[in-house]
């Protein structure tokens, strides 16, 4: 089969190989083989397209390998730390999408009629992760989940697909993408600022000659958390002793006394160990947006949980913002 002849859609399947594959009749190619293409084409990793379908990095260029031995040439190049398309790869990336979209869909049709009940899955960053963890049992109370289907958070940098089933809700912050069959709304503002223990210092004003700071993974990148951290310690004098990039460590490493670091007002507030160095800048502000395929919205899970996010936000809306 020829590049230009690839399926526009997964087609007739019959069972593969002995390791459980599934082939296109034509007995060319493997429609796993397909997945992992377009997984790592998305993502521009072997590593994060092998944690994305959950397969050793191994296994993912074997499947790379033999897709590219049957379309009859190399549909990457690899450059150092990043994957290209190649011209190959670029021409079939169109088909391989389409065959992935067929796929989701059918996916999401058959979860709708399902009679069994499955979790429903919210991906957000680590800060609304954080957030909503805090107010786990009135969410689990207000969509029935602590009874019925269930929930599950995912914690992640990583924007999962909704429209291949890898999240049923995402929460994002600012970045809402222009594509996709998505529904979207806004449910408010997340205000971030940098706190210490109140014995670190007695005064914040002015300048922070030595005091210490846990900042972000460095970047050069402006406007971002850590390039705003990075400039006003500079500005102000003070120093950065420990780079972390989770807010969980940083947490603990201002509970603990260790510097000052830049944490979301709504958790950094709830510490009574912990006071603001400075009131929340509006360069940090940032809207959060909840998105949700429209094949899935009229779920009655997806729905609960939906208008249980937009009710808890809006409660909450002075303390995420900072004010």
């Amino acid at each position: 089969m020829t590049a230009s002849a690839l399926p526009a859609g997964p087609g007739d399947w019959k069972p593969g190989d002995s390791d459980g594959d599934w082939m296109i009749d034509d007995g060319e190619l493997d429609w796993e083989d397909i997945r992992a293409f377009l997984a790592t084409a998305r993502s521009g990793s072997l590593t994060a397209a092998a944690q994305r379908l959950r397969l050793s990095q191994p296994t993912l260029g074997r499947r790379l390998k033999r897709l590219e031995e049957a379309l009859g040439g190399p549909l990457f190049d690899r450059l150092p730390n990043r994957l290209e398309l190649t011209a190959l790869g670029r021409s079939v990336l169109d088909s391989a999408a389409a065959m992935g979209d067929a796929a989701a869909a059918f996916a999401r049709n058959a979860d709708r009629l399902a009679a069994t009940a499955q979790p429903v899955r919210v991906t957000a960053t680590t800060s609304v992760s954080a957030f909503l963890t805090l107010h786990l049992s009135d969410l689990l109370a207000e969509t029935g989940a602590d009874t019925g289907t269930g929930l599950t958070i995912l914690s992640t940098r990583t924007a999962l697909n909704l429209a291949q089933r890898e999240a049923d809700i995402a929460l994002r912050m600012d970045r809402v993408p222009a594509e996709g069959d998505l529904v979207t709304r806004r449910l408010g503002r997340f205000g971030f600022t940098l706190y210490a223990r109140r014995d670190l210092r007695d005064d914040w004003s002015g300048r922070w000659d030595g005091t210490p700071v846990v900042g972000l993974p460095e970047t050069r990148r402006r406007p971002s958390q850590s390039g705003w951290v990075d400039d006003i310690v500079q500005g102000r004098g003070a120093r950065i002793v420990a780079r972390l990039s989770e807010l969980p460590m940083r947490l603990d490493a201002a509970r603990r006394g260790m510097g000052m670091t830049l944490l979301p007002c709504v958790l950094g507030d709830a510490e009574p160990a912990l006071v603001r160095a400075i009131e929340p800048p509006a360069a940090l502000c940032e809207d959060v947006h909840l998105l949700v395929h429209r094949d899935r919205r009229d779920s009655p899970a997806v729905s609960a949980v939906v208008d249980a996010l937009v009710r808890l936000f809006h409660r909450h809306a002075e303390a995420l913002a900072g004010e």
